[in-house]
């Protein structure tokens, strides 16, 4: 991969960071303390899957279903957190908890299926 395609996808995370950094310091939102980690922490994990799905998917790297399947529940994970945290829906703490550990099961046993299928053993 190029080296000014990795500078970019490493530079995405500052940039987010002090985006959202001024948006809190100019009062641009009003979001507490816990929305904006929420908000840091929904942009992050966004970050990592294009990072991981540009590493994937770019022509003559080595392809990682589980680094794209992480990311993924990463992100999923993220936003049951922001619309909680943002009061867009309002799921029990244990709805919660069963949201995010099935959408972990699911993706976790799809990742490893397909990681199984491109993956062999070394012979000993």
């Amino acid at each position: 991969m190029p080296y000014h395609v990795k500078a970019l996808l490493v530079a995405l995370g500052p940039l987010a960071a002090a985006t959202i950094a001024l948006l809190a310091a100019f009062s641009i939102v009003t979001w507490s303390a816990s929305q904006t980690t929420l908000v840091a922490t929904e942009a992050g994990t966004i970050i990592g899957l294009a990072s991981a799905l540009v590493a994937h998917f770019w022509p003559g790297t080595k392809k990682e279903p589980v680094a794209l399947a992480a990311t993924i529940t990463a992100v999923i994970a993220a936003t049951i957190a922001l619309g909680t945290g943002f009061d867009w829906w309002h799921p029990t703490a244990a709805e919660t908890s069963a949201l995010v550990s099935l959408v972990t099961a699911v993706i976790g046993v799809g990742s490893a299926m397909i990681a199984r299928s491109h993956v062999t053993a070394a012979q000993t």
